[in-house]
């Protein structure tokens, strides 16, 4: 830890002051790392991992194909698009390009306060799986686990910009890589050749405790997928197809990568290891999570959701129960990484959008950019504190981050690829599918919006679909059919 940690200093020093906000990759290989590596997170290491400890397989099915169809289709068809239209913009963020493709400086306003007002949600999500696993793994507090990780991440980014940041990703990337592969590999070939392996883990699905929720939900085993059409069936696949694959085509952070490209003929490269990184490190935690009921049935007649006491805990208490000494060192490594690639990158986004995008000057101030990283990082650790417990809470504020952003923002980006330029039409798709999703976070979805209104309109099964869905709905009519009616803007 203490090694890696000096590297990472090391890294930041070096480059000290030099390119801030862009910098050119040194190669499609460590800017493909660095795309990679930024789409893993600790939110989908340990939160999603949870989540498929406590749910099964259908989580990990229904996820992985649509994530990696769309981030090559949107790295390789969408990525070219937004790095030409920046080699004639010349802007130093992803949200300034946006507002000026469009010429639409209420758009690109609009897209950096929704950004500054989400971050903190996104940056609960990675605070609560990597204290978990610090606290898990150490004798340090939990409280003291995240402030620390915040502190080092911090220094990261303050010291060296984006250079430091891509560098940084490179390395952890690899890093991800090799933890992956371990806890792949340990899964398979050691954990599901115990004898009476896939009997245990059927048979765990008879621990679920009657009020668990899962039954409701309409969840029927952790080797098959819910009833048709159930509560379960629709969070899964609004959540696992639409909000997680379509946010990570359309977040800035990682919009940010496509403009660091070298020429227009590097995104192939850097699409391979957008699919592969976070293919092999999703599918690893999770199905070593979903393995594990079978050994807590086996041995405590129990499912590891129970075992561990949260859907956050599960990953971190596997690795630290079902696996080699030296190996859990290795993996607590990589998951450290995988919160750093997240929480670098945000922290980056965050202060580049606050002192360039909302604070407009003529130069950037980098002293505003510090403060506003702190203000947001002292908000985000309260939320950790005051979260933490909450059921599926990582995943939750993950999607929350995905789900608004990608409803807002998807029909403008594919409008840019295709050449559409009407600032008006993207404003008002933009609005239109920002409100919307907004709106059934707080008074329609079933988890959220107990958490922020307390009032929850009835809308049967309808009420866990994710915010995404009615958001993306609004704002790709709205773009369709104002592109219809009004003639193109130049």
């Amino acid at each position: 830890m203490l090694l890696f940690v000096a590297a990472v200093g090391i890294v930041a020093y070096k480059a000290k002051g030099e390119d801030y906000f862009l910098t050119t990759a040194d190669s499609n290989f460590s800017l493909g790392l660095s795309y990679g590596a930024t789409l893993v997170s600790t939110s989908a290491l340990i939160g999603f991992g949870g989540l498929a400890g406590w749910i099964g397989f259908s989580i990990p099915l229904a996820l992985i194909i649509p994530q990696g169809i769309l981030i090559y289709l949107g790295t390789v068809y969408i990525g070219p698009k937004v790095w030409q239209a920046n080699q004639r913009i010349g802007a130093k963020t992803y949200i300034e390009m946006i507002g000026k493709y469009y010429n639409s400086p209420t758009l690109s306003k609009l897209l950096a306060v929704i950004t500054v007002g989400l971050i903190p949600f996104y940056c609960l999500a990675v605070l609560i799986g990597v204290g978990k696993f610090i606290s898990t793994f150490t004798d340090i507090g939990f409280v003291t686990a995240v402030v620390g990780f915040s502190v080092v991440v911090f220094a990261t980014i303050a010291y060296g910009g984006m250079r430091s940041v891509v560098r940084n990703d490179m390395v952890q990337g690899i890093i991800v890589i090799v933890g992956s592969l371990i806890v792949l590999g340990i899964t398979v070939f050691s954990h599901m050749q115990v004898p009476g392996f896939w009997d245990n883990l059927v048979n765990s699905w008879s621990a679920v405790p009657a009020d668990d929720g899962l039954y409701k939900l309409g969840f029927t085993g952790f080797n098959s997928f819910p009833e048709f059409f159930s509560r379960g069936w629709l969070m899964i696949v609004t959540l696992c197809v639409f909000t997680i694959p379509f946010g990570l085509v359309t977040l800035p952070q990682l919009q940010t990568r496509w403009m660091l490209a070298k020429d227009s003929a590097s995104f192939p490269t850097i699409a391979r290891w957008g699919v592969v990184i976070p293919t092999l490190a999703i599918a690893s935690f999770m199905v070593a999570a979903i393995s594990a009921n079978s050994y807590t049935y086996a041995t405590e007649g129990t499912t590891v959701m129970q075992a561990a006491g949260g859907t956050a805990n599960v990953i971190p208490y596997w690795i630290k129960t079902g696996f080699p000494a030296w190996v859990s060192g290795a993996l607590f490594l990589t998951v450290l990484a995988a919160a750093f690639t997240t929480l670098n990158s945000l922290m980056h986004l965050l202060s580049t959008t606050i002192s360039n995008d909302i604070i407009s000057t003529e130069k950037p101030k980098l002293a505003v950019a510090y403060t506003s990283m702190v203000a947001v990082i002292v908000l985000a650790l309260y939320m950790a504190i005051a979260f933490n417990g909450e059921a599926a809470i990582i995943a939750r504020a993950t999607a929350l981050y995905f789900g608004v952003i990608g409803a807002a923002m998807l029909p403008n980006v594919i409008g840019m690829a295709r050449g559409l330029t009407n600032g008006t039409n993207a404003l008002v798709s933009f609005f239109g599918g920002g409100i919307t999703s907004i709106i059934w976070i707080l008074f329609v979805h079933f988890k959220e919006s107990k958490l922020f209104t307390g009032i929850t309109y009835d809308l049967g099964v309808y009420n866990f679909v994710e915010p995404i869905v009615p958001g993306l709905i609004v704002s790709t009519v709205l773009l369709v059919v104002l592109t219809k009616v009004r003639k193109p803007a130049n």
